[in-house]
């Protein structure tokens, strides 16, 4: 039981869709809106579809940093997860709670990021988006195609 107490907060961490790439958002790396750009390379982009690209890939980009958790909200959790390991027993059903409440916000952030992606597809000319889907299968099997 202990040992499971212990795993917690790496569970968490990690999360079931998190597929490791933590890193992508911290730090000098661009993130996901990098990862964006790369998506559209090699398709000949007016300067409108740039500005309306960037316009759009910055008001989501503020949208979801509204959507992040406060400084206060992220220390309780903290706090939660410091009195589940430390605690005498170990309450499996509060864990799955905190853990599917995780799954469910990473899941409206895929949902949104989605969202973004198929409004930026549809700014394209088709034989634009005939390029793309033509990227788009040739990046299949690289580092960051997870399911």
């Amino acid at each position: 039981m202990t040992s499971a107490a212990l795993l917690a907060p790496a569970v968490y961490a990690a999360g079931p869709d998190d597929g490791g790439c933590r890193h992508e958002m911290r730090g000098d790396h661009k993130g996901y809106h990098g990862e964006m750009h790369k998506m559209f390379r090699g398709l000949d982009l007016t300067d409108a579809q740039r500005t309306q690209m960037k316009e759009l890939m910055q008001s989501h980009r503020e949208a979801m940093q509204a959507k992040r958790p406060s400084d206060e909200v992220r220390a309780a959790h903290k706090q939660q997860m410091l009195d589940m390991i430390t605690s005498d027993s170990f309450n499996e059903a509060d864990l799955k709670a905190m853990t599917a409440q995780r799954s469910e916000q990473r899941a409206q952030a895929a949902v949104e990021r989605m969202k973004m992606q198929r409004e930026i597809y549809q700014m394209l000319t088709p034989e634009q988006q005939a390029k793309f889907k033509e990227n788009f299968a040739k990046r299949g099997g690289r580092k960051g195609d997870r399911p």
